[in-house]
Parts: C-alpha cells; sequence; structure tokens
C-alpha cells in the first residue's frame, strides 16, 4: 500500500473469485499489478512507464516524496505540528440525504475505516479528533454562519448528499486547508477528504484562479534560470510551462501527476521556501481582505497551490489491505 500511495497509484481492475485475487493500478510511475492465486503467494509487478526517459522527459528526473504524509492522506488525516497540534479525521462517503458535521475530540478512535490504516502505519488514533458526519432526523434552519455542501454518494458518485457545515466546524475546515501538507505530486487520497475540503473552498478558490493563473505565468517568465537549475528542460519552461500551469489551474480538476508537478514546482520557486515552511499558510483562516493586486504574495500561491493539488487528486481505497495477505513478494 506504501508503494501504490507514493507513486499515485488508481486501481484500473479488481477481480476476486474462489481462483483468488487479481488487481491492477495504473501509478504515476508505472503499472503495478497483484496476482494472488489460493493456496499460492502474492505476488507484486511493476512495468515502469517507458516516457519517463531523461532523452525525452522535460520534468526533473527526481523530486521529494513524504511517505508518512501520503500514508495520512491516504487515512483520512491531516497531521501538522507547525504552530500548534492539529490532528484532525475526515469521514467516508456517505449515502444521499441530508447530514450535518460535527467536530468530536479525541473522536477517531470510534470511526470505522481510516483508523485502522491509520494504525498500521504507526499513529496513535486515541490522539486524532474526528469531523462525523451525522443523519439529519429532524429539519434544521440554517443560519448566514452555516455552509451548505453538496457532496458526492458513496454509491453512485452522484452530488444528492447534503452537508450542513455549523460555524465551528467552518473554522476546523479553514484550519485543515492551512494545515494541508506539501507536496509535489498529486495524492492517492480518501476521498471523503478530498470531497469535503474541495466543496468547502471551491467558492474562494475560484475567486483566486485568475489571480493564480497569472502569478504562476510570471513567475515562469522572470525565473526561468530558477527552474532550470531544478532540473526542468530549459525549451519547455520557456515555451510551455507558463501556458500549461495557468490551464490547469483554470481547469478546477483533472488527473495528472505532471501537470501538478509543473504547478507546485513553479510555487515552490516562488516562496523560496523549506517545505517545513509550505506546510502551515495564514490564507483560509484569515479574515482580512486580500490585496486587489493582480499579483498573489508568495505563501497565497502556497495555500491555493495545496488545494488545487486536492482538486487534482485521485481516490485510493484506503481499506484495500482486506484484500491483500499479510506478506507480497515483489515479482
Amino acid at each position: 500500500m506504501t508503494l501504490l500511495c507514493v507513486t499515485n497509484a488508481r486501481p484500473v481492475f479488481c477481480y476476486s473469485s474462489a481462483s483468488g485475487h487479481r488487481a491492477a493500478y495504473a501509478s504515476y510511475c508505472g503499472q503495478w499489478r497483484v496476482e494472488w492465486p489460493i493456496g499460492d503467494l502474492a505476488r507484486v509487478y511493476f512495468s515502469a512507464h517507458d516516457f519517463h526517459a531523461l532523452a525525452k522527459d522535460p520534468h526533473p528526473a527526481k523530486f521529494q516524496q513524504r511517505v508518512d504524509k501520503c500514508l495520512q492522506m491516504l487515512a483520512g488525516v491531516i497531521e501538522s505540528r507547525t504552530s500548534n497540534t492539529f490532528k484532525c479525521a475526515f469521514p467516508a462517503r456517505k449515502s444521499s440525504g441530508k447530514w450535518f458535521l460535527e467536530y468530536a475530540v479525541k473522536g477517531f478512535g470510534g470511526a470505522h475505516g481510516g483508523r485502522h490504516l491509520y494504525n498500521m502505519i504507526g499513529g496513535k488514533v486515541s490522539e486524532v479528533d474526528f469531523l462525523q458526519m451525522k443523519p439529519m432526523s429532524t429539519e434544521i434552519e440554517s443560519s448566514e454562519d452555516m455552509v451548505i455542501l453538496y457532496l458526492p454518494n458513496k454509491d453512485s458518485g452522484v452530488r444528492d448528499v447534503t452537508l450542513y457545515v455549523p460555524e465551528r466546524e467552518s473554522d476546523i475546515l479553514n484550519e485543515a486547508l492551512d494545515k494541508l501538507p506539501w507536496t509535489f505530486l498529486s495524492w492517492s487520497i480518501h476521498r471523503g477528504l478530498r470531497d469535503i475540503l474541495v466543496a468547502f473552498a471551491k467558492e474562494r478558490m475560484d475567486q483566486y484562479r485568475n489571480r493564480l493563473a497569472e502569478t504562476l505565468r510570471l513567475a515562469v517568465a522572470k525565473w526561468p534560470e530558477r527552474l532550470e537549475a531544478r532540473g526542468w528542460d530549459l525549451r519547455f519552461v520557456r515555451e510551455d510551462m507558463a501556458a500549461m500551469a495557468a490551464s490547469a489551474v483554470m481547469a478546477g480538476q483533472g488527473n495528472s501527476g505532471d501537470i501538478v508537478r509543473i504547478v507546485t514546482d513553479i510555487a515552490a520557486v516562488l516562496s523560496g521556501s523549506p517545505i517545513s515552511v509550505l506546510d502551515e499558510t495564514r490564507f483560509w483562516r484569515d479574515a482580512t481582505p486580500e490585496s486587489a493586486s493582480p499579483i498573489l504574495d508568495p505563501m497565497t500561491v502556497v495555500a491555493l497551490v495545496k488545494c488545487f493539488v486536492l482538486e487534482w487528486s485521485i481516490d485510493l481505497n484506503y481499506q484495500m489491505y482486506h484484500d491483500f495477505p499479510l506478506e507480497m513478494y515483489l515479482g
């Protein structure tokens, strides 16, 4: 699961029967294949993409991945120890209907699903707060302070789940957005976490899309040599990179790891800060109106790009460990 998660994998095929289990996962780096015949060893095979070659790939040959953060995002947990300790887990998708969001301090231990994976990766479930979705038994009047989100249901993905978010829980979601971990590649992610945060951030994100796209475009024009120093092909930087980044931001969603690497590397160059600094921003919690300048400041860019990465991340089942034995062999 760690290898699938770190390589930004998504399922393309899964079959279980009396003869055994087979599955295939497409990833940023190549194709994973799992074969587990009944009564035999479970083997995992990997075939690398042939287009990630130095001769024709304009991307840097290497980039940093953070294994702990990849696994936490798959488990649906945002964990930060920057300005203060913040550990909050998100609920899974729900059936169609009306729900309200409730913040439960140290409530992750009573949740279903992601807590098992969080235990497996060495986390302490007892330390994690939980945002739980509770069904509405009666109609409630929504106040001006209550946000209403429309989310996909767990069965078909149709957006017929109505989620009411009170003021306190809105504050928690804003803090979670500000404390999203920095990454250079899209996440293989817990879909409940992604659904809620993307829907919650959408209105403000849309207000800043044009300015974010323009800021990234100007950064490429201003510092092509910095991007070349990070391993990018200079011709690609000068001819294509800015337009691709701007188009991706304006698209609002997608599933290309290559595009995410372009946008995140531009933001990293613009910021010039170490990853530990990028892990926390103030943008989502700050009620102070932003400047009307068409160019955004570096930490605002970082905050918006972390949300952009959520929009371009892909689902991976955090309960896939049910399909695998304890011992698996690389074939």
